[in-house]
């Protein structure tokens, strides 16, 4: 009976995705999986690299059929395995194809995965929503039980000094269709489903075509996406006092350490739950390197390393959720080392800090942090000199920086004479 009745589920799901692209057909041009490719990665040739993301595979029990791993394909052997349903491809580049936030080089299109798309939604967003949309999406794919809207970039956009645009735009995107869709939100490094592999539907993806690609600036002027406004200063004479603002300035490699000693580490038995909270705390801390998103997608890791190591957690991930969002919160800025390695359950070790005094160590510490900044200057200025060369006026470069011009005359100005 549970046979016939999972037979008759997979047919309709089946039946479903035809329906879908039935729709998709008669209003757009269908595209092959070779094209579709192309125009994705129209600089590729055949021997190039492309990264490819395998995910785990798992039978209906749980127990791991395969483990996820990163390979990379040469384009021209692409289509050697599309019979893979567990194979996602980025549309993004990375430096010397080392899959990883910190190394993307490039994003050539941002993707929205809305799941779980019936035939006769997709009728509705494409017949009555579709206008609200600041901008329709260049191309369709029809991934199995969802779908997927892809705005694809006219050149691949360079990722160096413009990562806040770039993943602003990612989220406001995505923010316009989770008010007519459920959207799985996602970086844009990403990884997804390409027409021509197979689905877990046992369907093929297919893809279409809406419209030519955008340039990024184009989007982000649909989209309104505007630099960061200075917060007015408060008056001295303000009755109120005003309360001390510590901006979170973790940096990405402290984030991905603590992850890397939970998984080597997993917390001892009265700190797991503690160890989450703690988590949302660390997030907070690194937020201005490391997006949302990919924090909140750390804690199922997290949850799943410590289920595969068969320790007794004692409460479920939705648990394990709340407490990273008790965390994720300001007041928790300056918690302290110490006080994180206590919910961690991890040994504290003070900081010597080598012998030097404190004043000796703060003014070390001080001199470093303005070798690196003078470092991220002089990159910052090399891409504004390239802006300049392209004709780009001086509030577009202030717009795709993510400053305002008061800030961008402020510190470049010397550039625009």
């Amino acid at each position: 009976m549970n046979k016939n009745f999972e037979f008759q589920r997979a047919n309709s799901l089946q039946e479903e995705f035809e329906a879908k692209n039935d729709i998709l057909s008669s209003k757009f041009l269908e595209l092959s999986s070779e094209e579709y490719f192309n125009e994705i990665f129209s600089d590729k040739n055949e021997n190039d690299d492309v990264v490819i993301v395998l995910g785990t595979l798992k039978d209906k029990k749980g127990n791991v059929l395969e483990s996820g791993t990163i390979i990379r394909v040469k384009a021209e052997d692409i289509w050697k395995i599309t019979w893979r349903s567990n194979a996602y491809i980025p549309y993004c580049d990375f430096r010397r194809n080392y899959y990883h936030s910190k190394t993307l080089e490039r994003v050539r299109a941002f993707v929205v995965d809305c799941d779980g798309v019936t035939s006769s939604r997709l009728r509705k967003i494409l017949r009555y929503l579709w206008s609200t949309l600041p901008a329709e999406p260049t191309h369709i794919v029809n991934s199995g039980k969802g779908v997927h809207f892809v705005y694809l970039l006219s050149e691949p956009a360079e990722v160096k000094g413009l990562r806040w645009s770039v993943n602003s735009l990612n989220r406001a995107i995505q923010e316009k269709f989770s008010s007519i869709l459920d959207v799985d939100k996602h970086p844009v490094v990403h990884p997804y489903r390409f027409p021509g592999f197979l689905t877990k539907i046992n369907t093929t993806a297919r893809g279409f075509r809406v419209r030519e690609p955008y340039n990024l600036e184009e989007l982000m002027k649909l989209f309104e996406i505007k630099p960061k406004k200075e917060k007015k200063k408060q008056e001295k004479n303000s009755k109120k006092k005003a309360k001390l603002l510590v901006l979170p300035n973790g940096r990405r490699a402290f984030f991905e350490w603590v992850l890397r000693k939970l998984f080597f580490n997993p917390p001892i038995l009265g700190r797991r739950q503690n160890s989450f909270f703690a988590l949302g705390i660390v997030s907070y801390k690194c937020r201005r390197e490391v997006p949302y998103e990919e924090a909140v997608e750390t804690i199922e890791m997290v949850y799943e390393d410590m289920m595969d190591r068969n320790l007794h957690i004692g409460f479920d991930i939705q648990e394990a959720y709340e407490a990273f969002h008790k965390g994720y919160n300001p007041k928790y800025v300056r918690a302290s080392w110490k006080y994180l390695c206590s919910l961690f359950g991890w040994e504290y070790r003070p900081n010597k800090r080598n012998g030097r005094t404190r004043e000796e160590h703060l003014r070390l510490a001080r001199k470093i942090r303005s070798i690196y900044a003078e470092e991220r200057k002089k990159e910052k200025e090399e891409h504004i000199k390239r802006l300049i060369s392209k004709g780009y006026s001086k509030s577009e470069i202030a717009e795709m920086l993510g400053i305002s011009r008061r800030n961008l005359y402020k510190t470049y100005g010397y550039l625009f004479k």
